[in-house]
Protein backbone atom coordinates (compact mmCIF):
# COMPACT_ATOMS: atom_id res chain seq x y z
CA UNK A 1 0.00 0.00 0.00
CA UNK A 2 2.87 2.34 0.84
CA UNK A 3 4.34 1.78 -2.63
CA UNK A 4 0.98 2.51 -4.27
CA UNK A 5 0.60 5.78 -2.34
CA UNK A 6 4.15 6.82 -3.19
CA UNK A 7 3.47 5.99 -6.82
CA UNK A 8 0.27 8.01 -6.88
CA UNK A 9 1.97 10.99 -5.24
CA UNK A 10 4.89 10.79 -7.64
CA UNK A 11 2.60 10.28 -10.63
CA UNK A 12 0.59 13.37 -9.69
CA UNK A 13 3.74 15.47 -9.41
CA UNK A 14 5.19 14.19 -12.67
CA UNK A 15 1.94 14.61 -14.60
CA UNK A 16 2.42 18.39 -14.66
CA UNK A 17 5.41 18.09 -17.00
CA UNK A 18 4.75 16.84 -20.54
CA UNK A 19 8.29 15.56 -21.05
CA UNK A 20 7.81 13.16 -18.16
CA UNK A 21 4.78 11.48 -19.75
CA UNK A 22 6.81 8.44 -20.78
CA UNK A 23 8.11 8.00 -17.23
CA UNK A 24 4.59 8.42 -15.87
CA UNK A 25 3.22 5.76 -18.22
CA UNK A 26 6.04 3.40 -17.27
CA UNK A 27 5.43 4.03 -13.59
CA UNK A 28 1.70 3.37 -13.94
CA UNK A 29 2.43 0.16 -15.81
CA UNK A 30 4.90 -1.07 -13.22
CA UNK A 31 2.57 -0.15 -10.35
CA UNK A 32 -0.43 -1.88 -11.89
CA UNK A 33 -3.96 -1.61 -10.61
CA UNK A 34 -3.33 -3.84 -7.62
CA UNK A 35 -0.45 -1.84 -6.18
CA UNK A 36 2.30 -4.19 -7.28
CA UNK A 37 5.81 -3.16 -6.34
CA UNK A 38 8.75 -2.14 -8.46
CA UNK A 39 10.44 -5.51 -8.82
CA UNK A 40 12.78 -7.14 -11.26
CA UNK A 41 11.58 -10.21 -13.12
CA UNK A 42 14.91 -12.08 -13.07
CA UNK A 43 18.05 -12.64 -11.03
CA UNK A 44 20.18 -11.22 -13.85
CA UNK A 45 18.10 -8.06 -14.20
CA UNK A 46 18.15 -7.50 -10.43
CA UNK A 47 21.96 -7.79 -10.42
CA UNK A 48 22.19 -5.38 -13.36
CA UNK A 49 19.87 -2.85 -11.70
CA UNK A 50 22.01 -2.98 -8.57
CA UNK A 51 25.09 -2.33 -10.72
CA UNK A 52 23.30 0.64 -12.36
CA UNK A 53 22.23 1.99 -8.96
CA UNK A 54 25.75 1.75 -7.51
CA UNK A 55 27.38 3.25 -10.62
CA UNK A 56 25.01 6.22 -10.50
CA UNK A 57 25.30 6.75 -6.72
CA UNK A 58 21.73 5.73 -5.85
CA UNK A 59 23.05 3.00 -3.53
CA UNK A 60 26.17 3.44 -1.45
CA UNK A 61 28.66 1.10 0.14
CA UNK A 62 26.73 0.90 3.41
CA UNK A 63 23.70 -0.55 1.61
CA UNK A 64 25.39 -3.90 1.00
CA UNK A 65 24.36 -3.70 -2.66
CA UNK A 66 27.75 -4.84 -3.99
CA UNK A 67 27.65 -8.05 -1.97
CA UNK A 68 24.06 -8.77 -2.98
CA UNK A 69 24.90 -8.11 -6.64
CA UNK A 70 27.87 -10.48 -6.46
CA UNK A 71 25.73 -13.21 -4.88
CA UNK A 72 23.06 -12.76 -7.57
CA UNK A 73 25.75 -13.04 -10.27
CA UNK A 74 26.93 -16.22 -8.55
CA UNK A 75 23.45 -17.64 -8.92
CA UNK A 76 23.56 -16.88 -12.65
CA UNK A 77 26.87 -18.67 -13.07
CA UNK A 78 25.53 -21.83 -11.44
CA UNK A 79 22.48 -22.35 -13.63
CA UNK A 80 23.98 -24.91 -16.01
CA UNK A 81 26.69 -27.55 -16.06
CA UNK A 82 27.41 -26.60 -19.69
CA UNK A 83 29.93 -23.92 -20.51
CA UNK A 84 27.93 -20.78 -19.80
CA UNK A 85 28.78 -17.22 -20.76
CA UNK A 86 29.95 -14.94 -17.98
CA UNK A 87 27.06 -13.84 -15.74
CA UNK A 88 27.68 -10.23 -16.74
CA UNK A 89 26.80 -11.20 -20.33
CA UNK A 90 23.29 -12.29 -19.29
CA UNK A 91 20.74 -10.22 -21.29
CA UNK A 92 18.81 -9.36 -18.12
CA UNK A 93 22.00 -8.15 -16.43
CA UNK A 94 23.00 -6.07 -19.46
CA UNK A 95 19.56 -4.40 -19.56
CA UNK A 96 19.63 -3.76 -15.83
CA UNK A 97 23.12 -2.25 -15.99
CA UNK A 98 21.69 0.28 -18.49
CA UNK A 99 18.90 1.15 -16.03
CA UNK A 100 16.16 -0.94 -17.64
CA UNK A 101 14.07 -2.54 -14.90
CA UNK A 102 12.19 -5.46 -16.45
CA UNK A 103 9.30 -6.98 -14.52
CA UNK A 104 8.25 -10.62 -14.68
CA UNK A 105 5.22 -9.68 -16.80
CA UNK A 106 7.38 -8.06 -19.49
CA UNK A 107 6.97 -4.40 -18.52
CA UNK A 108 10.01 -2.14 -18.60
CA UNK A 109 10.81 0.97 -16.59
CA UNK A 110 13.76 3.03 -17.85
CA UNK A 111 15.44 4.34 -14.69
CA UNK A 112 17.96 6.25 -16.79
CA UNK A 113 15.17 8.52 -17.98
CA UNK A 114 15.78 7.78 -21.65
CA UNK A 115 17.61 11.08 -22.09
CA UNK A 116 14.72 13.21 -20.82
CA UNK A 117 16.08 16.52 -19.60
CA UNK A 118 12.92 18.55 -19.02
CA UNK A 119 13.24 21.24 -16.37
CA UNK A 120 11.85 20.16 -13.03
CA UNK A 121 11.88 16.42 -13.69
CA UNK A 122 15.42 15.74 -12.42
CA UNK A 123 14.52 15.62 -8.72
CA UNK A 124 11.43 13.50 -9.36
CA UNK A 125 13.39 11.11 -11.57
CA UNK A 126 16.04 10.79 -8.87
CA UNK A 127 13.39 10.05 -6.25
CA UNK A 128 11.75 7.40 -8.44
CA UNK A 129 15.11 5.84 -9.27
CA UNK A 130 16.18 5.79 -5.63
CA UNK A 131 12.91 4.08 -4.64
CA UNK A 132 13.31 1.53 -7.43
CA UNK A 133 16.93 0.87 -6.39
CA UNK A 134 15.88 0.34 -2.78
CA UNK A 135 13.07 -1.99 -3.86
CA UNK A 136 15.37 -4.09 -6.07
CA UNK A 137 18.01 -4.24 -3.32
CA UNK A 138 15.37 -5.55 -0.91
CA UNK A 139 14.21 -8.05 -3.55
CA UNK A 140 17.81 -9.11 -4.26
CA UNK A 141 18.41 -9.76 -0.56
CA UNK A 142 15.38 -12.07 -0.55
CA UNK A 143 16.66 -13.84 -3.68
CA UNK A 144 19.95 -14.69 -1.97
CA UNK A 145 18.35 -15.58 1.36
CA UNK A 146 19.33 -12.44 3.28
CA UNK A 147 15.86 -10.97 3.77
CA UNK A 148 12.41 -11.94 4.95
Amino acid sequence: MKTLLAGITLATAIAATPAAAVQLDSLKGMMGGGGSSLASGSVGNAAGILQYCMSNNYLGGESGAAGVKDQLLGKLGGQSAQATPAPTQDPGYLDGAKGLLKSSDGKTLDLSGGGSSAAGTGDLKAQLTRKACDAVLKQGKKMVGMGK
